[in-house]
């Protein structure tokens, strides 16, 4: 799990990033995104409640609305960049996304390439399995157990290290996931609780849950590497989300449940 105060060691190493390379508002990704007056968002389908298709073919989820949410801030219209969980670092690295809003946990090896904003929610690590199976317990899983994870994912490391003895079947993507576990292809799947808790849900008794997380993750908006007043700029709009209730209604909202303490209420 990467601590908040990551966020904080960003904040510095940015600053004086600024005063080395003197970054100005003129060359930066804000500047382009105001002009276009359009907002490139890389999301990662298949992934409820985050972000999924509904039946009318139209992306939904907590992560949506966060980005239009993003889009309204700046006065720009949202043009979503659908991708992949791999894909959430290379849409910023070849600049075909100006960011990225898809359950994306800041970690030390994404941040030699990209950088994150402070951030907006949590999610936890879990794991799915069918409701016929005897494993209940992450000790429960025998030597060679399947385990589905998406690819480019947390949940890899999570995996060697709350459950050794399991085999890694890596996916493209969490859309993947739940036809990997329904076809028979893994004997588990492990993603982020919100998702987790989805497919369980829908599933009509098809599946059980190990109550157990391997571990709680922060989440923020990804974004290039050395654009100051972008990241300044994108970080003081989460601070906003994050204090001014819009956050909390749309946590509550696609959750159902209280977020995070550092996302707070409506002013009463």
């Amino acid at each position: 799990m990467m601590h908040r105060a990551i966020g904080v060691f960003v904040s510095l190493f940015l600053l004086l990033s600024l005063g080395v390379h003197g970054a100005r508002a003129a060359d930066s990704l804000l500047a382009d995104v105001l002009s276009r007056g359009t907002l490139r968002v890389a999301v990662a389908p298949g992934n409820p409640p985050w972000c999924y298709v509904d039946p009318n073919g139209d992306l939904v989820g907590y992560d949506v609305e966060i980005a239009n949410s993003l889009g309204k801030a700046l006065g720009v219209q949202v043009a979503f960049v659908r991708t992949d969980t791999a894909g959430r670092v290379a849409q910023l690295q070849t600049h075909k996304a100006d960011v990225t809003i898809s359950t994306f946990t800041p970690t030390l090896d994404r941040m030699k390439t990209i950088a994150f904003t402070d951030p907006y929610a949590i999610d936890g690590l879990q794991i799915l399995l069918r409701a016929d199976s005897t494993v209940n317990t992450l000790t429960d899983f025998p030597k060679g157990a399947r385990i589905g994870v998406s690819r480019g994912s947390t949940l890899e490391a999570a995996i060697a290290k709350n459950v050794p003895q399991a085999t890694i079947v890596e996916f493209p993507g969490n859309a993947d996931l739940a036809q990997a576990i329904e076809s028979q292809q893994v004997d588990a799947i492990a993603a982020n609780n919100g998702m987790i808790t989805t497919t369980f849900k829908s599933g009509n008794g098809k599946y059980k849950l190990i109550p157990q997380l391997m571990g709680i993750e922060d989440d923020a908006i990804g974004l290039p590497q050395g654009d100051f007043p972008w990241w300044m700029w994108l970080n003081a709009f989460v601070h906003q989300i994050n204090t001014d209730g819009t956050n909390y209604t749309l946590y509550q909202k696609w959750f159902g449940q209280e977020p995070p303490a550092f996302v707070k209420k409506p002013p009463s």
